[in-house]
């Protein structure tokens, strides 16, 4: 018998015709990495501000706006082509490549002294952000059956809130640690950044050797680079529930960047106004960063539960109603002390989650094999595009109209969406599991 014709479990998941336990644990392992590694570099951003370039309080907001306006700007222009390269020689070159990108870049960031060479450290490393948040999206498409996808995504959105909240809660807490024992801020921060850069090179390997060989598409062997791009913009016009998909795709990226940016970048502040040290600062703000990420955590998996049993559209006017009044919630309170932190906190990690999780299971469903990758690269162009807003409108927002308005622009958009999806079900041709 073909290993193809075997029905393959990787417990109550079941794994698409060619794919093995190895492959789905590779990729678990791979998305809790990629999240955290992602979460930590926005998190770690206003450290780097105060402690290798003491950018003033006030420009902080447009600083960090500018680092990631300029980041998205390379994945905009990558995320395609490398969706399409993925379809052509596989996901497990591209996913290792990515990886060991990011460890280059982790290396690179604690050098900077000045804002231009800052910013030149985040165009390079946006190179690997494009290579991995591709693939980490792809590979979760490729790697269920149908009836457990969104069982998997769920369990994936588990690893990726894991790795978000255990590598602020352990990495973003180094800095003060070492400083504590007598280290300057500066060199605190270069050991932080080299210990993430040695789980991506350890992640890189790990993907090298553990994910599935060869593309499961039949076009993108045979075809043109090109050819592949253009298949993929053809799927997504000829159906609109992928349109649907690249909203929630455009938003759930948007969300990670309030919650991984200006979240962080609030909480921070606030503590040092109050007489913190920069140390303590980051220590503060990783409570409320920690609680957001954890309440995702657990939703998570009862979430893709749910997108298994209900119509996935409906799943994602659900997620979009949660995040919406998450984040207008978000924008009303910002100090790491407050008594309202804590439910605030829980409201943006399950608004967060849900967003990222109905958007890559209607991904899953409705992207046709053979242009996946090309499919889910312009999935990684809408994800960009909502960075771009985020960072570029929400920078200027943040520093020039109140700390709290990112939080409102990206909780209204969220609640558009959700009436767009409501638009959808009414519509004949909805109804989908």
């Amino acid at each position: 018998m073909s290993s193809t014709a075997v029905d393959r479990r990787f417990g109550p998941i079941r794994l698409a015709p060619g794919y093995v336990p190895l492959n789905a644990v590779t990729y678990l392992f791979a998305a809790f990495i990629t999240i955290g590694m992602l979460a930590f570099i926005s998190f770690i951003q206003p450290y780097l501000l105060n402690a290798n370039l003491n950018v003033p309080q006030d420009q902080q907001g447009r600083t960090l706006g500018l680092l990631g306006f300029s980041n998205e700007i390379v994945s905009l222009l990558l995320v395609a082509p490398v969706g399409a390269l993925a379809d052509k020689i596989g996901r497990r070159p591209v996913y290792a490549l990515g990886f060991m990108w990011l460890a280059a870049g982790f290396f690179l960031y604690p050098m900077a002294r000045t804002l231009p060479q800052l910013l030149a450290c985040a165009l390079f490393f946006s190179v690997g952000v494009a290579a991995v948040g591709c693939m980490l999206a792809t590979v979760l498409a490729d790697t269920p059956k149908e009836e457990s996808r969104g069982l998997l995504v769920g369990i994936t959105g588990f690893c990726q809130g894991l790795g978000a909240t255990l590598a602020v809660l352990v990495l973003g807490r180094v800095p003060q640690r070492l400083a504590a024992g007598g280290m300057d801020a500066i060199e605190a921060g270069r050991i932080t950044l080299g210990i993430a850069a040695a789980l991506c090179i350890l992640t890189g390997l790990a993907c090298w050797a553990g994910l599935r060989r060869g593309t499961p598409s039949r076009l993108g062997p045979s075809e043109p680079l090109t050819v592949v791009m253009r298949a993929g913009l053809a799927a997504a016009r000829a159906n609109p529930k992928i349109w649907f998909a690249y909203l929630l795709q455009f938003v759930s990226f948007a969300d990670r960047i309030v919650i991984g940016t200006f979240f962080s970048a609030r909480l921070q502040q606030t503590a040092i106004a109050q007489g913190m040290s920069v140390g303590e600062a980051v220590a503060a703000a990783t409570k409320p960063y920690v609680i957001a990420n954890t309440s995702g955590l657990l939703f998570a998996i009862v979430f893709g539960l749910l997108l298994d049993r209900v119509n996935r559209i409906t799943a994602g006017v659900i997620a979009m109603a949660i995040a919406g009044i998450g984040y207008v919630a978000g924008g009303f309170v910002g100090d790491p002390l407050s008594g309202l932190i804590v439910p605030v906190a829980i409201l943006l990690g399950l608004g967060q989650i849900a967003a990222i999780i109905a958007s890559q299971t209607v991904l899953g469903q409705e992207a046709p094999q053979d242009v996946r990758g090309a499919v889910f690269g312009f999935a990684g162009i809408c994800a960009s595009l909502g960075i771009l807003l985020t960072t570029g409108l929400g920078g200027w927002l943040y520093d020039v109209v109140g700390k709290g308005a990112p939080f409102f622009l990206i909780g209204f958009i969220n609640l558009a969406i959700m009436g767009f999806g409501i638009y959808l079900l009414v519509r004949r041709d909805a109804p989908m599991r």
